[in-house]
């Protein structure tokens, strides 16, 4: 289970909201913070109130022996991660009565929702398709747009270009170096050969990768991730205005899965303009993150 960072806001929240004053215990809202504390979690108390309000809702925490890592400030460890202390409260999940301004707080669902996230698995978008069909632009616009990194394949083959993206380019010694065991991803394409460690997963990844790679992915890493898949296609045409005949003519007959296969969460066409493409990766997106 992830540890998360989660910060509380008191007044409505914690307590029912009658500032300066301090309102009403809210029903469950002890019991399920401190059995997030208990599990490790840690909790900062995030409220608007400084000064003697500040000390009254510390007193009160205390004395309803609601358990707490800290009050209106990051913890040191975020601190030194990032290297700086800024005014926002840093944490994974914030709980505040303005999200739940539509409905009653209900803090049974707040644990539901916070345990649900403390123990879901990674999840790896994979994005699949022929030489030119647009895999990377798609990466990168996830990327850019979304916050969702992409992980970066190492690979012995040489740049096709300087300073060419979407690859770590290393040695084949560098290459030999790595150990299987460290592997999510294995294939050789184009007698090259392709990888992705286990040190580079995130909470939320991108991985472009080909088919061979994607199957050895599923079938021993499904455990251990949510992988989830994007098939990209784009028009024969159309692939060889963008990478050229001769990388096209090459990679044909690489790709035996059709496309309307149901081991693809989702299918792209990326025939058209740039605004529909975007439009449909953040359509899409919507499905591939629940």
């Amino acid at each position: 289970m992830k540890k998360l960072v989660i910060a509380v806001d008191f007044d409505g929240t914690i307590v029912t909201n009658k500032y300066p004053d301090i309102g009403y215990l809210k029903r469950n809202a002890k019991k399920v913070i401190n059995e997030l504390f208990d599990a490790g979690h840690e909790i900062i108390i995030n409220s608007c109130r400084q000064g003697k309000e500040e000390q009254d809702m510390i007193d009160f925490l205390y004395e309803n022996e609601i358990k707490f890592s800290e009050v209106n400030q990051n913890l040191c460890y975020r601190i030194e991660e990032y290297g700086n202390d800024c005014r926002k409260i840093g944490a994974d999940v914030y709980i505040d009565d303005k999200e739940y301004s539509h409905r009653i707080i209900c803090w049974n669902d707040i644990r539901y929702h916070i345990m649900r996230k403390a123990n879901r698995k990674p999840s790896i978008i994979c994005i699949v398709g022929e030489s030119g069909s647009g895999k990377t632009t798609i990466a990168e616009y996830i990327e850019r747009e979304h916050g969702i990194k992409m992980m970066e394949s190492y690979t012995d083959r040489p740049m096709r270009y300087p300073g060419e993206t979407g690859h770590t380019f290393v040695t084949k010694e560098e290459f030999d170096s790595f150990s299987h065991d460290d592997m999510i991803a294995y294939t050789e394409f184009g007698g090259h050969r392709y990888c992705c460690l286990k040190k580079d997963v995130l909470d939320f990844n991108t991985y472009v990768i080909d088919e061979r790679g994607l199957i050895y992915l599923m079938q021993n890493f499904s455990e251990v991730y949510d992988i989830k898949c994007i098939r990209v296609y784009a028009d024969l045409s159309t692939r060889i205005k963008r990478v050229g005949k001769e990388r096209v003519e090459r990679d044909e007959g690489m790709f035996t899965i059709h496309k309307d296969s149901e081991l693809f969460t989702c299918r792209i066409n990326n025939n058209l303009s740039v605004d529909y493409m975007q439009g449909e990766i953040d359509f899409h997106l919507k499905q591939l993150l629940v």
